[in-house]
């Protein structure tokens, strides 16, 4: 089975009915090159952590923000020229996670301009018992930072989806806050993650509004991935373990 991604900028957009007809969004089958070649077979659903942000929410009002899981559809396609299946996910699903883009996002940038530490986050995010180990936030946004600090591929793609924007509207890096870690291979995630996340600081630093800059900087980072179209690699690497 084959896995492709499609642009979709978030949950709301991605329903089970849009999934059963979306064969003319795949275009050319990646298996035999023929074209409108396909059949839906079946949906398949994964769980996946989501954030929701009140339309009027302002920086810092952490108990109207809910970081929960939703069901995701996961639709199965067949190519009827090459009998090939092709499992399709949205752009917001980011492969090697169970947090949205959007979740990832909006965490990484909260811990990196915030006091919060790794153990605040789902006490002030997740309702009652339902909550995500910290431990699972730190590997997500440290393993996204490590891609964004050592991959040139997505480095590019980065770049050509989210340049950087008029130095006059932008806090230059010296403005992020101190890195909260310490060690030498920690820092230099971080310092990935801030590259992925730079162009959210206007939200925060020139007291506009948050999900202006959020909402924007999610339609052209799922761009992103849905031209990288693979799995975020886990920081603790079974074959070479960081030291």
């Amino acid at each position: 089975m084959i896995s492709i991604t499609l642009f979709s900028p978030a949950c709301k957009t991605w329903t089970e009915e849009k999934c059963k007809n979306i064969s003319w969004e795949i275009g050319i089958c990646p298996a035999c090159a023929s074209i409108d070649t396909f059949q839906y077979l079946t949906t398949r659903y994964r769980w996946h952590w989501d954030i929701t942000i009140p339309q009027n929410w302002t920086f810092g009002q952490w108990d109207q923000i809910k970081l929960a899981p939703v069901s995701i559809p996961l639709p199965v396609y067949s190519c009827t020229a090459c009998s090939e299946k092709i499992k399709i996910s949205p752009s917001f699903c980011l492969r090697g996670t169970r947090l949205t883009l959007q979740a990832l996002a909006f965490i990484g940038f909260i811990y990196e301009t915030t006091e919060l530490t790794w153990r605040d986050l789902p006490e002030k995010l997740c309702a009652g018992n339902n909550k995500i180990a910290h431990s699972t936030l730190y590997k997500v946004v440290h393993s996204v930072g490590k891609l964004m600090a050592t991959k040139q591929e997505i480095q590019k793609l980065h770049l050509q989806y989210q340049p950087p924007g008029d130095p006059a509207q932008m806090d230059p890096p010296s403005l992020w806050p101190p890195p909260k870690s310490i060690f030498t291979y920690t820092v230099a995630r971080e310092k990935g993650l801030r590259f992925f996340l730079t162009n959210l600081l206007p939200g925060k630093t020139l007291h506009k509004k948050f999900l202006t800059y959020f909402y924007h900087w999610i339609h052209f980072s799922n761009r992103l991935f849905t031209k990288w179209n693979k799995t975020i690699p886990n920081i603790y690497s079974k074959t070479k373990p960081d030291p």
